[in-house]
């Protein structure tokens, strides 16, 4: 088989692939979307029917939650909070670097006065991190001590990351418009363009096993996709399988048994032998059949 046919039937199949996925992640969507609609329904009208009694149970929960564990209350307090920012963590992300953009001499200056009232309590803190985190920490400083060291070795300089300020990232964008966007000169050009080319048996042969390993890898990656989608759609279906009846269970062991004594008493034939073209192989003169009435003897 050649490689534009290997590559054709990858392409066959990786299609048939996309449609199945389609097809289930469609069916997988709509049953997802129906039970979230009648969940919703039915949490709507449960609550519109039972407001005021919902309400007054959560007032009397909490406030039953305060008087008898204050602290346990205000550690749920804050566990409501933290999940609360994790939610919306990209806003306030988005709202602090706008404030720190805007003015970020007043947050550096914040930052060291912080620093300097509760020094020792930043330092027993990163203490006790590290010793909880040793060996975790203890990697990472082995990790960035070989990235330096592959820097070194390269000839390149190391790696420092620091945060800057909205007019820095401005003069650093423009040199980097500057550097990228500069013009090259005509003699680099006419290099490239006039330089030897690539033989093209060579180039065809790359770019078909460039194409044979991509195909390769999506059809690997949807089969696996499917399967995913599937054992999805299964566990999440509107119906429970029913169970197999005893009556099934011998028709199946019944059916099996006389697989297996078909299998085993069914007359095959014997394996053909492959013919060989070899002009230089010995050929095989088959004898001459005996005569029925013995003249041959």
């Amino acid at each position: 088989m050649s490689d534009d046919d290997a590559l054709d039937r990858l392409e066959q199949q990786s299609e048939k692939l996309r449609l199945q996925i389609a097809h289930t992640q469609a069916q997988l969507y709509d049953r997802k979307k129906q039970q979230a609609a009648e969940r919703r329904r039915y949490a709507r009208e449960y609550y519109a029917r039972n407001r005021e009694k919902l309400l007054e149970d959560q007032r009397r929960y909490r406030a039953a939650q305060r008087e008898r564990d204050p602290e346990r209350y205000q550690q749920l307090k804050r566990e409501r909070t933290h999940r609360w920012y994790a939610r919306h963590r990209d806003e306030q992300n988005a709202r602090q670097r706008a404030r720190y953009q805007a003015d970020p001499e007043a947050k550096k200056q914040r930052r060291a006065r912080h620093y300097a009232e509760h020094a020792e309590e930043i330092k027993a803190r990163r203490r006790e991190r590290y010793a909880a985190n040793r060996e975790v920490e203890a990697e990472k400083q082995r990790a960035r001590r070989d990235q330096d060291k592959r820097r070194r070795d390269a000839g390149l300089p190391a790696a420092r990351l620091r945060r800057v300020s909205a007019s820095e990232r401005a003069a650093n964008d423009a040199a980097a418009e500057q550097f990228f966007g500069q013009r090259w000169p005509s003699w680099m050009k006419d290099r490239l363009r006039h330089g030897p080319p690539t033989p093209p048996q060579l180039l065809a042969a790359f770019e078909r096993e460039c194409a044979r390993a991509r195909a390769a890898h999506y059809l690997a990656e949807q089969r696996d996709e499917l399967a995913r989608l599937r054992s999805k759609l299964d566990r999440t279906g509107p119906h429970p399988r029913p169970a197999t009846t005893p009556q099934e269970l011998r028709i199946a062991q019944q059916e099996a048994i006389g697989k297996a004594i078909n299998d085993r008493l069914r007359h095959r034939d014997p394996p053909r032998r492959p013919h060989h073209n070899d002009p230089a192989a010995p050929r095989t003169i088959p004898a001459p059949a005996a005569h029925p009435t013995g003249m041959n003897r």
